[in-house]
């Protein structure tokens, strides 16, 4: 290998575990991925990404390469494919969020496809890593909709070649191109990811864009996505275009598909190895979710479930009069019972006393799905965090404001009113340790 290559990737690993979690973090997820019982990671790149970012791409999946990691890659190419067509004065139009073909736009696909295949493969090459290209070799396909044209429907997924390639120590890179016997069709890069993640049931499917996630409509990024909570509404959002529709369509296809703990990720390159190697990722994450039930006590088996996510996230005990000293207490909860929110309505606003995740259920959307489902019911909540507690950031992030104590920071939501305030400032303060 080059010198110039030895020192490229030597920076780049520098650079990347710099910017990520701790040692133990990457550790764990190494190991993890690393295991030959399962394929590592689907990533799907989008044509934005290869167009304007392909060195972050580039650096990043020769960052797995180093460290033992060897992805499945499925790109697209659409805003090349677009402006290769408006070069051409051939038109075309798309119906919700996939391209009509034409057999004057599937060549000109096909032309593009290779193209942007194999200028993946070089730029992995240049810099020491194997990478295979896969063009045509990997969907068999059926057009059945004549509305759509020259695009292929996926009924096979060969995961031969595929194999060949991981067994030979390669990145495999696949074009979204199928075949119908020996007509080449066109596929949407999103479809044909799902189809290929549910072929391979790798530990992690990734999409990757250039501008790294799934934004609201006040252009704020959100997180965590709880399908079995949030979908419905999500979809029925004029925010949501039709391209973002109909990939958050086809990841939920994906997730009814695989087990309830599978996600799939929405990232930006520079941020991959955040996304896999750390409990609070990067971008947004999706997953099939769990719901979430309210409880109210006295309910015996509830309050199990509740002293044992609280001792195991806390690190402590719960005091055993706990539940005996509030009258008006609601207990929110995952239906997988890893998550958990308290609020005690003895106040005469709520206070909510407990916001705890088991710690492997970390990194998870746990946390944000039950405050989601939370907030519905309390327009109005305060509570309070010790200084050094790691939630903060988070609880920083959503707050309406904070007043930091010495031992407690108090935060609050929806409440204006600076008499009322004061007084739950105080009730905070005053309330006895609960986690011994």
């Amino acid at each position: 290998m080059r010198n110039s290559s030895n020192q490229f990737i030597k920076n780049t690993i520098l650079k990347l575990l710099g910017a990520i979690g701790s040692e133990k973090e990457i550790n764990k997820y190494i190991e993890k991925f690393s295991s030959p019982e399962q394929r590592f990671a689907v990533i799907k790149v989008g044509g934005s990404v290869i167009e304007n970012d392909l060195e972050n791409l580039i650096s990043s999946l020769i960052f797995l390469d180093q460290v033992g990691l060897k992805p499945v890659i499925l790109h697209g190419a659409g805003p090349m494919l677009s402006k290769a067509l408006e070069e051409k004065n051939i038109e075309f139009s798309f119906i919700n969020g996939q391209r009509v073909s034409s057999s004057e736009v599937r060549d000109v696909a096909y032309t593009v496809f290779s193209e942007t295949n194999k200028k993946i493969v070089e730029a992995l090459k240049a810099q020491g890593a194997n990478a295979t290209s896969l063009i045509t070799d990997v969907f068999e396909c059926v057009m059945d909709n004549p509305d759509l044209g020259y695009v292929g429907s996926i009924k096979t997924v060969k995961n031969k070649l595929i194999n060949q390639a991981l067994e030979s120590d390669s990145i495999p890179v696949i074009a979204p191109l199928g075949l119908q016997e020996n007509e080449i069709l066109n596929i949407n890069a999103d479809i044909a990811t799902v189809e290929l993640v549910k072929a391979i049931n790798p530990y992690k499917a990734i999409f990757l864009s250039e501008i790294g996630g799934i934004f609201n409509q006040r252009d704020e990024l959100i997180p965590t996505i709880n399908l079995a909570l949030e979908y419905p509404e999500i979809m029925q959002q004029e925010w949501l275009h039709s391209g973002m529709k109909l990939k958050l369509e086809q990841i939920k296809t994906l997730l009814d598909h695989l087990p309830k703990t599978a996600s799939v990720s929405i990232t930006e390159p520079i941020n991959l190895p955040k996304e896999l190697f750390t409990d609070s990722g990067s971008g947004t994450l999706i997953k099939q979710g769990y719901s979430v039930q309210s409880h109210q006590l006295p309910n015996t088996s509830v309050q199990e479930q509740f002293k044992n996510i609280i001792e195991a996230s806390f690190s402590g005990t719960l005091e055993s009069n706990f539940f005996k000293t509030q009258d008006n207490l609601n207990i929110f909860m995952t239906s997988c019972k890893r998550a958990t929110i308290a609020i005690s309505n003895d106040f005469k606003i709520p206070y909510m006393d407990k916001f705890a995740v088991l710690p492997e259920a970390k990194g998870e959307g746990l946390g944000a799905g039950i405050w989601y489902e939370m907030r519905k019911v309390y327009p109005q909540v305060f509570w309070r965090s010790r200084p050094n507690n790691p939630v903060n950031s988070f609880y920083t992030s959503i707050c309406e404001g904070c007043q930091k104590q010495e031992e407690w920071h108090i935060f609050w939501i929806g409440i204006e009113d600076f008499s009322s305030l004061k007084d739950c400032i105080e009730y905070a303060l005053s309330k006895p340790k609960s986690v011994i």
